[in-house]
């Protein structure tokens, strides 16, 4: 567990680590301390972004109780630089770097299909710049700024998000690509975040525990994960990976269009969404869209 560790602080770049049973409970936990080293009331989380399924990041459908210490905010928007600038009860801002593939709608599901309403457009550049603003509003303000990674992973670089956006966050949460699928969480977090306690006031804690953290399988499975990510040979993988997955998104796009199929692919490196350009009852099932169109 001790060399994970050692790990985990030389990708995130951040202090100390903590574990926990899964990617929801990292989120949990990452905000429950920016609450208690604020003293403030309330999180951000941006329109259509998955935090987890817990209540305070899930607001409308599938939660029986609105959350009231949240702000849902859009995303890529200055008035949004504007309500961190002037409120003063925002403790925390979630960053879900998938969102950056569709910015204020919500990941992509079944029940989008047939009125083609899903769709998906990546600038890198464009939002780089953007988490850059949020990380200048945070800094001047004291809101901890926090890179949900538990989707994301390392899919776009070994560093995760911050490497690839250039941009540091206060916390970083991981989730289950850490261990190969086991169930774990994973909090990376600046020293004075990460404190559960104060000098000053003893009985003034921040708890947090979990019967399966740090479970031994677990770290044993994350020790090879780990392990494998720092030798050089899996590091050649992120070499040219967008321009690898960009490619091939335009030549399978270019080809859909050629043969006049309804269908195109978006993709943040790769990670890639389908999405429809007409309406159709169909949209869900992929082989009627291919198949040969019968002769009358």
């Amino acid at each position: 567990m001790t060399d994970n560790v050692r790990r985990l602080c030389e990708i995130s770049g951040l202090d100390e680590v903590s574990f926990h049973m899964s990617g929801t409970e990292a989120v949990m936990q990452a905000v429950r301390l920016a609450r208690y080293h604020t003293r403030r009331s309330h999180l951000v989380r941006f329109a259509g972004a998955y935090h987890g399924w817990w209540g305070d990041v899930q607001p409308g459908v599938g939660n029986p109780i609105a959350p009231n210490a949240t702000y849902t905010l859009a995303d890529m928007s200055e008035r949004t630089l504007h309500v961190l600038r002037t409120r003063r009860d925002i403790a925390c801002v979630l960053v879900n770097p998938l969102q950056a593939l569709h910015p204020n709608a919500n990941a992509p599901g079944d029940s989008a299909l047939v009125d083609s309403s899903r769709s998906g457009h990546f600038d890198r550049e464009a939002y780089g710049k953007w988490l850059k603003a949020l990380r200048k509003v945070c800094d001047e303000r004291g809101i901890v700024l926090i890179f949900d990674e538990v989707f994301v992973g390392f899919r776009i670089a070994p560093g995760g998000a911050q490497q690839y956006f250039d941009v540091r966050a206060d916390m970083v949460t991981y989730g289950k690509s850490l261990a190969g699928g086991l169930p774990v969480g994973v909090v990376c977090g600046r020293k004075e975040l990460m404190r559960r306690f104060r000098d000053d006031r003893p009985a003034d804690i921040c708890f947090a525990r979990g019967t399966f953290n740090s479970h031994p399988y677990v770290m044993t499975a994350m020790d090879e994960f780990l392990s494998r990510l720092a030798s050089p040979n899996f590091r050649a993988v992120y070499d040219g990976l967008d321009e690898t997955w960009n490619g091939r998104a335009k030549q399978l796009n270019d080809r859909l269009a050629g043969a006049d199929v309804p269908v195109r692919l978006a993709n943040l490196s790769s990670i890639w969404m389908v999405h429809y350009t007409e309406p159709s009852r169909y949209n869900w099932m992929l082989q009627y869209i291919f198949a040969p169109k019968a002769s009358h």
